[in-house]
């Protein structure tokens, strides 16, 4: 069981964040969007597996754990190889 505390995850605009602080949230807001993706990409290859119109036309679709440390730490949890 991992749990990933993503507090000061919100839009910069509204908070009026400046310096420290908005380089923290802009740092969340890039690991949620590459969380996202790979949750997006897990999703289309379950779904060429499954004989559905996946991306790439059943190839095998690249996850992108590697674009943030977030994802790196979870590959395991995320992409089923768990233990």
């Amino acid at each position: 069981l991992q749990l990933v505390d993503l507090a000061g995850s919100e839009r910069v605009a509204k908070t009026g964040a400046s310096g420290t602080t908005l380089g923290e949230a802009l740092h969340i807001n890039r690991s949620l969007h590459f969380l996202e993706l790979v949750i997006t990409r897990l999703h289309e290859r379950l779904s060429a597996k499954a004989g559905k119109a996946g991306r790439g036309g059943g190839k095998d679709t690249h996850v992108p754990y590697r674009n943030s440390m977030l994802t790196s730490v979870l590959r395991d949890s995320l992409g089923g190889n768990c233990k």
